[in-house]
């Protein structure tokens, strides 16, 4: 049996200083995630704002309210994927639902979606039957995901970055979909590799979700996409002032609720979160922002 920490430097993935030459089993992998994404629904819903809960960067442009912002990013990747009534599209880490009940809803396609975390899988399913959809939502890691129809489409929003494996998981990906399907990955990148090695402020930020939090550099995952038999199709940057208005959205709604989000995960966790918003909001100043927001579309290939 090939050891783990070889595969990953195979790979390309190994990085000491940044935790990459060692994979956690399913079981601390899901540990570690949900003590973060499985805190109570109403704590995430409340500061993400806007009728979908994206807890990712969403599009201003000419909109003027959170839910506008979303529906935006949302049209966009849909456009990107080519959605059409009837096909099948897989979202992984899918959260509180909004988006796959956004997309199921407007698209009319068939949606799955996956997450870690029990309380967001919860929520989902209540947030697909007040829309009126029929959405598939299962608490599972992606490692053990099968299902019996393949897909059309399958997408992440600002999640592949928790993947150590993320050769593994482009290849798990690429078993599930259609011959000429897509994938698409929207995700933070570095915008150098001078900034892996870890900060007090990154250490903080990867921290509050138990050091599943790992960014890599734009170029390492494109090369980690080819060698998975996964063909290029686009990369399309969104402009970082994108995610300084969501955050300063997000930091408002927190601000605003304050008392009774205290209440429901404690002021320990809430102080946290808000210590979070003003260290991330800092690593998208548009004058020397060390992140890019990037979104990658591929195919899978024949080899």
């Amino acid at each position: 049996m090939t050891d783990k920490t070889e595969t990953t430097a195979q790979s390309g993935e190994a990085t000491a200083w940044r935790g990459y030459t060692s994979l956690w089993s399913i079981e601390e992998d899901v540990a570690r995630t949900n003590t973060h994404y499985d805190l109570p629904a109403e704590f995430f819903v409340t500061f993400t704002g806007g009728r979908w809960n994206c807890y990712s960067c969403n599009l201003w442009g000419g909109a003027t309210t959170e839910t506008e912002s979303q529906e935006r990013k949302l049209e966009l990747l849909a456009e990107l994927l080519e959605l059409r009534p009837g096909q099948r599209l897989l979202d992984i880490g899918t959260g509180w639902g909004g988006p796959l009940v956004y997309l199921t809803k407007t698209y009319g396609i068939r949606g799955v979606g996956i997450s870690l975390a029990p309380a967001q899988i919860a929520y989902a399913k209540e947030r697909a039957e007040r829309e009126g959809v029929e959405t598939d939502f299962r608490v599972c890691h992606w490692r053990d995901f099968e299902d019996d129809e393949p897909f059309d489409a399958v997408y992440s929003d600002e999640v592949v970055c928790h993947f150590k494996d993320l050769g593994g998981y482009f290849e798990k990906m690429k078993s599930l979909l259609e011959p000429g399907g897509r994938m698409l990955n929207k995700e933070l990148h570095l915008t150098s590799s001078k900034y892996l090695r870890q900060t007090r402020a990154g250490s903080f930020l990867t921290g509050l979700i138990a050091g599943t939090g790992e960014y890599r550099v734009l170029h390492d995952e494109l090369a980690i996409l080819d060698r998975a038999g996964f063909a290029l199709e686009r990369v399309l940057q969104i402009p970082v002032v994108n995610f300084q208005k969501t955050m300063d959205a997000w930091f408002q709604n927190l601000q605003a609720a304050r008392a009774r989000l205290e209440e429901v995960v404690g002021v320990d966790e809430y102080r946290r979160h808000a210590t979070y918003l003003r260290f991330a909001r800092r690593a998208f100043a548009p004058a020397d922002s060390i992140v890019s927001v990037d979104i990658v579309l591929a195919r899978p290939v024949e080899r």
